[in-house]
């Protein structure tokens, strides 16, 4: 990788993470032991986890009438698991 574009790499990481700092799961995020920035990705092996918890974000932040099911339409969960 040449200088350049890890350079360019490194200052698009660091913008990105400065405008989504306070949001969970989204963005990038800095790591103190290897003191760099890491975008933050759902890995393959947590998934399913990462999408649990996006679809229950989304079902708390709804702002309409909701019944019992309802919390199902909200996010398509296991159209993105499969």
């Amino acid at each position: 990788m040449s200088y350049h574009r890890s350079k360019e790499r490194n200052r698009r990481l660091r913008k990105l993470y400065e405008e989504t700092k306070h949001s969970y799961g989204a963005g990038a995020w800095y790591n103190e032991r290897k003191r760099r920035y890491i975008k933050y990705t759902c890995g393959s092996q947590n998934i399913k986890k990462c999408l649990k918890k996006l679809s229950s974000k989304r079902a708390r932040d709804f702002k309409g009438d909701m019944q019992n099911s309802d919390y199902k339409k909200t996010f398509d969960y296991w159209w993105n698991v499969l």
